[in-house]
């Protein structure tokens, strides 16, 4: 098997990721009780939804900045997120359609290009050591170590979150972002 494109392994994923949020987001629009849903948790210990959706389109702005060289959100003041400002639903959902908005600039060819040019902060210790806590990495060994799995996690939690509260999503609803481009195209519907 050839090696996977960084392209395809950072803003690939990281679409395919997003475009799972904005769809359980939507879907989840129509409950009756989707007002309660923002705050809603897994566990009592557990970010709650709004949250989860925040941290699921950091790492994501992060490598388009990177890539720019540019800042492209507010960021807060520790740099951990961005935005930090909506209160309703569609103030979550623009949030998801910002991002993917944001990745769809990129071409694979100008990605490719940068990829080994630029770095991104790991975080290596407790963010209580301030600027001593992270370390910079190469973009691609970042993305594999943090960005894609925290990115995954977060949309798997806001999953979790939404259909324990009663909002109807099934396994597809994760799964087909994720199919290849020539099964969609053979299979609309799935």
């Amino acid at each position: 098997m050839p090696p996977v494109p960084f392209y395809d392994a950072s803003i690939g994923y990281y679409t395919k990721a997003l475009r799972v949020l904005l769809r359980i987001l939507q879907v989840a629009e129509t409950h009756p009780d989707v007002a309660t849903f923002l705050e809603a948790r897994l566990y009592p210990d557990m970010f709650p939804l709004l949250l989860q959706v925040r941290i699921a389109t950091k790492h994501p702005v992060r490598l388009a900045e990177a890539l720019t060289g540019k800042q492209l959100v507010p960021w807060n003041e520790t740099g951990s997120s961005w935005g930090e400002r909506e209160t309703s639903w569609p103030e979550l959902i623009a949030r998801v359609e910002k991002t993917l908005g944001i990745l769809a600039q990129f071409e694979p060819e100008e990605v490719e290009r940068r990829a080994d040019e630029i770095t991104l902060p790991m975080q290596v210790g407790p963010e209580e050591l301030g600027a001593d806590a992270f370390q910079q990495v190469p973009a691609a060994e970042f993305t594999m170590a943090t960005g894609v799995p925290e990115t995954l996690f977060h949309v798997f939690i806001a999953y979790a979150i939404l259909r324990s509260n009663g909002v109807e999503l099934g396994k597809k609803d994760v799964l087909i972002p994720f199919l290849p481009n020539y099964v969609l195209k053979n299979h609309p519907g799935a």
